[in-house]
């Protein structure tokens, strides 16, 4: 029972408390003629973190593994293996010494104790605490503070030093955060990804910030489910079950991190974070938006290969009405009529046909890329752009239709 032997985690970034601590308490012990005790903390990795109020893993925390070893203090057989705190109402807490062996601590949990009694001078007063002393030999002693170091010879001032390492190991290192969730919690990004698509899929699209007016933005969602004690759990559960959201969850990661180093800034950035096994809750926002990249890509895909099937439509003159999807918006130079400028634009519908339809327009309002819309035209001709055949339509008037899905 020579040696002693404590192990627990810390948050990574209580390490140098802990060191501090462990330094203090040495020094104190010292000064008593014991022993220093030894420090180890090992490299950082990320442990599991759970709401305090729930339960609930949120997401993961840089943690340390902390090793307190060393000597037990010991003098001729003698060692003190426990505190024995005794309040008015003759209850008695049994407080073992940090790092005993498990034989020893069990051994020593179901020892007989009397209140107040110490067999040093066999006196029966009040006392707060008292101490069990074991001997080599097996023999168990009840002291008395006073009596402790001269029946043992142990110094009690540097015995209590040392428990300090066991008030150490059981310390609420989440106290300081307040009832909130610590600064430096990470969330893995597959779950990020995840509940965002299942979110969609919910919602029926992605929502931006920009959007808040009318509905409440996808990343607020997203926070929600990992950060809010209000969310229901059936919500939870809703998006938990939504059986598509991982499938969508890893390709629109696989998306995010091919653009990681093009000279799309956006794309770059979503791709540094998608790369990372977890993300800062602060970088949520931009790491929920990739789904909307990725959904922006596959019908900007979808749309050119159903374009590789466009067939001119209608004949020189003719007055069409189509229901199509605008795939593109584009600013054109504005035309200049003496002190007048004329705003000039170039937007592109697509039919459900794959068939492509091109707009010159100079009206002072038109549809956004993505909106379902119908359009009336007449005409103009019929070209080529690629191997795309285009219908170039003129004099158009657009009805919005609801939007689609995203």
């Amino acid at each position: 029972m020579n040696s002693a032997a404590m192990r627990f985690d810390v948050p990574a970034a209580e390490a140098g408390h802990v060191r501090q601590l462990v330094e203090a308490t040495n020094t104190r012990a010292a000064v008593h003629g014991l022993t220093a005790y030894s420090l180890d903390i090992s490299a950082p990795f990320l442990a599991d973190y759970k709401d305090p109020l729930d339960g609930r893993v949120v997401g993961q925390r840089p943690t340390v593994t902390v090793t307190i070893f060393g000597e037990i203090p010991r003098h001729s057989g003698w060692t003190v293996v426990a505190r024995l705190d005794h309040d008015d109402e003759g209850e008695t807490l049994l407080s073992l010494f940090p790092g005993l062996p498990d034989q020893i601590a069990q051994e020593a949990s179901g020892q007989r104790v009397i209140e107040n009694f110490c067999h040093g001078c066999n006196i029966a007063r009040h006392r707060t605490a008292t101490y069990l002393a074991r001997h080599d030999s097996g023999e168990y002693r009840q002291l008395g503070t006073t009596c402790v170091e001269p029946y043992t010879g142990l110094p009690i001032k540097g015995l209590e030093a040392l428990w300090r390492f066991g008030r150490l190991k059981d310390s609420d290192w989440d106290s300081a955060t307040g009832g909130g969730f610590p600064a430096d919690l990470r969330i893995p990004v597959a779950e990020v990804l995840r509940v965002t698509a299942a979110i969609v899929a919910l919602e029926g699209r992605f929502y931006s910030r920009s959007e808040q007016w009318a509905k409440s933005p996808t990343a607020d969602g997203v926070e929600a489910y990992f950060f809010s004690r209000k969310a229901s759990m059936e919500w939870r559960a809703a998006i938990d079950a939504e059986p598509d959201a991982p499938a969508t969850a890893a390709a629109v990661r696989e998306w995010a991190v091919q653009g990681y180093g093009s000279l799309n800034d956006y794309h770059h950035k979503v791709g540094q974070l998608a790369k990372a096994e977890t993300v800062n809750p602060r970088h949520l926002p931009t790491l929920v938006s990739a789904i909307a990249g990725w959904h922006r890509d596959q019908e900007k895909a979808a749309a050119e290969r159903a374009a590789k099937n466009s067939t001119p439509q209608g004949t020189k003159g003719e007055r069409l009405t189509v229901t199509a999807t605008v795939t593109t918006v584009i600013e054109l130079d504005e035309r200049h009529y003496g002190y007048h400028a004329q705003r000039r634009r170039l937007i592109k519908f697509q039919d459900a046909s794959g068939n492509v339809y091109v707009w010159f327009s100079s009206a002072a309002n038109v549809p956004d890329r993505g909106d379902e819309v119908e359009v009336i035209g007449t005409v103009k001709e019929h070209s080529t752009y690629g191997e795309v055949t285009q219908t170039v339509l003129t004099r158009c008037r657009v009805a919005a239709r609801e939007p689609v899905a995203a």
